[in-house]
């Protein structure tokens, strides 16, 4: 126990080292970032052009959700999604010709 104890100090002590390590290069490098900033004039547009944007998550999409087409009845102005049987006026009127845009 008093072993495991001593180990679980020391990696306390070496992530602390690590973060204080981590917090003043991070610093430094700010530091020469502004710089750099300031020196060359450079504004966030020059940055997009070598930063590529996060892409979003997909976190919030439904899985396998995917837009079908509509169609709508010339005639009557029914709507069809195409979920169900194929209404017969699609098949005499024709696919192209019913599609909404």
């Amino acid at each position: 126990m008093d072993q495991y104890l001593a180990v679980a100090e020391e990696k306390r002590n070496v992530d602390d080292k690590l973060s204080n390590l981590r917090r003043a290069m991070v610093a430094e490098g700010l530091k020469v970032v502004a710089q750099c900033i300031e020196r060359y004039q450079l504004t966030a547009e020059d940055l997009k052009e070598v930063l590529p944007l996060p892409t979003p998550s997909n976190s919030f999409q439904k899985v396998g959700s995917t837009t079908r087409r509509s169609y709508r009845d010339p005639t009557t102005g029914k709507i069809w999604t195409g979920h169900g049987k194929r209404p017969n006026w699609l098949m005499q009127h024709g696919p192209d010709a019913c599609l909404i845009s």
